[in-house]
């Protein structure tokens, strides 16, 4: 698997594109603009686009997917019935899709969405706005935040440690540094005589 990373303006969100050595059919995960330095990207290393994972339908990591279906013919999948105008492939935590020859785990990240989902390929967790290095993704209020923190904590306590998470905005990182520093994940020392805070 090769793995290469694109910052997609005006959003500043990541966008990611995975497919065998050598070039052949590709995965783009959240495509927030398709730009040329992407399209450049993306027929340096003579891929072509059949599949496109959304992990949140926000504009910041769908609004290139219209420009992407004018040049390549592929399929959306995210956790979302509709894709706009565009067919979709609605996929659910817990499920396991086979696109190209990698088999793509669904995880759940309801707390952040309802419609949010990760998606894991071999020892890369695609975690979109769930999480990024230090930082529990921003939602609504205060129960939609302990749903999230109690869905990432159950996710990753399954995963190896090594496993490498990279977000929908910021630097990666992996789930060993978040579970250790953290301060939504890690385990907190209860101080003696208070009781735990909720």
């Amino acid at each position: 698997m090769r793995l290469y990373y694109h910052l997609s303006l005006p959003y500043l969100t990541n966008t990611y594109l995975v497919g065998p050595a050598g070039g052949g059919d590709a995965i783009v995960i959240d495509p927030g603009a398709m730009d040329v330095q992407l399209l450049e990207l993306v027929e340096k290393h003579r891929y072509y686009i059949r599949s496109i994972l959304v992990t949140n339908p926000d504009p910041a990591h769908t609004g290139g997917i219209k420009t992407l279906l004018k040049i390549y013919e592929a399929a959306i999948y995210s956790g979302q019935q509709h894709q706009g105008d565009f067919p979709n492939k609605c996929v659910f935590g817990g499920e396991t899709v086979s696109l190209h020859g990698f088999q793509i785990q669904v995880l759940s990240a309801q707390g952040f969405s309802r419609e949010a989902v990760m998606y894991r390929i071999e020892n890369c967790l695609f975690s979109g706005d769930a999480i990024t290095a230090g930082m529990v993704g921003n939602v609504a209020n205060v129960f939609s935040r302990a749903l999230l923190v109690s869905r990432l904590k159950e996710t990753f306590s399954r995963l190896p440690p090594e496993t490498l998470l990279f977000p929908a905005s910021g630097p990666p990182t992996t789930l060993e540094l978040e579970r250790n520093f953290n301060p939504d994940l890690s385990p907190q020392p209860q101080k003696e005589g208070r009781p735990p805070a909720f």
